[in-house]
């Protein structure tokens, strides 16, 4: 359409004008961004930055910030709804546990989503890092399936609960374990006074 061919024109003179270049295509930055809108139906767009002063290594780091942003975004939407939910009935012990949570969530979330991650297109040029040394500034735009990020962060919900009903029993069987041990110690306390 028109009005995508306008908006692609207009981001490719802003980025070109900002010293950005395509790197990892045979398509030119316009080409590239038209693609990318393409792609968007549907799909959710993730960004990733990284600084580097070694090309290949910038352009392995995107991906992993990307889905570190996606993973902490999620997990921040799911705390700021359990505060608003539940508000004042939380209590600092049960907003620790949940944080808790929320952690090994977005651990398994970020490992859930890496093969679900589509490269859309990758631009970089050079900078300064804050030393003042040369290197390469980044930015990479992914795509994700709604349905299949979706179905990772579920996958991810699923085995952090498996995980903390592992947990629970381990809990109860070693205060169970606790009491044996403290009634066996009553028991001889009771034969040697005898």
């Amino acid at each position: 359409s028109k009005t995508m061919q306008k908006a692609c024109k207009a981001k490719t003179k802003e980025l070109t004008k900002g010293g950005w270049a395509i790197m990892g295509s045979s398509y030119t930055l316009d080409m590239a961004l038209a693609k990318h809108y393409e792609k968007l139906d549907g799909k959710q767009e993730i960004a990733g930055q990284a600084l580097s002063a070694q090309k290949n290594i910038g352009s392995a780091k995107l991906q992993q910030d990307a889905i570190e942003k996606y993973a902490t975004q999620i997990g921040m939407s799911i705390k700021g709804r359990v505060t608003t939910q539940h508000g004042s009935q939380v209590s600092s012990d049960a907003m620790e546990e949940i944080d808790s949570f929320l952690q090994g969530f977005d651990g398994k979330v970020q490992a859930e989503l890496k093969g679900e991650l589509k490269l859309s297109y990758m631009i970089y040029r050079e900078a300064k890092q804050p030393n003042g040394k040369p290197c390469y500034e980044f930015e990479g735009y992914f795509i994700v399936d709604i349905e299949e990020a979706h179905q990772a962060r579920m996958k991810a919900f699923q085995q952090m609960l498996a995980e903390s009903r592992a947990h629970q029993k381990i809990a109860k069987e070693t205060a169970e374990w606790i009491n044996e041990a403290f009634e066996a110690e009553q028991a001889e306390l009771l034969q040697v006074t005898e």
